[in-house]
């Protein structure tokens, strides 16, 4: 009899001893923040009409968000081409430039449409560009006019 209740003690402390030891399963945390809320800006870009017959089918179309109050490098940003008009774009931080820039992290951005000649994402003279007014994140359905050509 007391050879079972050493062998049921000596159960006991290495169970204590093993849960002591082990770390304990955690659910992950939820993102801080926005939680649940889709942070993507979407919307279409189309060209002005005073604008229509400019550029080429492989004119590169850059559409990006970049901050108001912030640096000019886009926070969020992509690719199609002037044959991909009218364009919808969605924005989110899937598509950032930067791991420790995100759109969901920013306040309020504007979205630049422009028609890139050369290809390149730096604005030159001749590209065609449209703006949206400020938005946040989350906005859906928004418009951006290719409407002006850079001097």
């Amino acid at each position: 009899m007391a050879d079972k209740f050493w062998l049921r003690s000596g159960l006991l402390v290495c169970g204590v001893l093993l849960a002591t030891m082990v770390p304990a399963y955690a659910e992950p945390a939820a993102p801080a923040g926005h939680a649940g809320q889709s942070l993507a800006i979407s919307g279409k870009v189309i060209m002005g009409p005073s604008l229509a017959g400019k550029g080429s089918a492989t004119d590169t179309l850059f559409v990006f968000a970049r901050e108001v109050n912030g640096p000019p490098m886009p926070v969020a940003i992509v690719r199609a081409t002037k044959k991909d008009l009218p364009f919808t774009f969605r924005l989110d931080d899937s598509n950032g430039m930067m791991p420790s820039r995100k759109l969901s992290d920013v306040g309020t951005v504007v979205i630049v449409a422009r028609l890139s000649k050369s290809g390149q994402a730096m604005p030159q003279s001749g590209d065609l560009e449209g703006t949206s007014q400020p938005v946040k994140p989350g906005v859906d359905g928004i418009t951006i006019v290719i409407d002006r050509e850079r001097p």
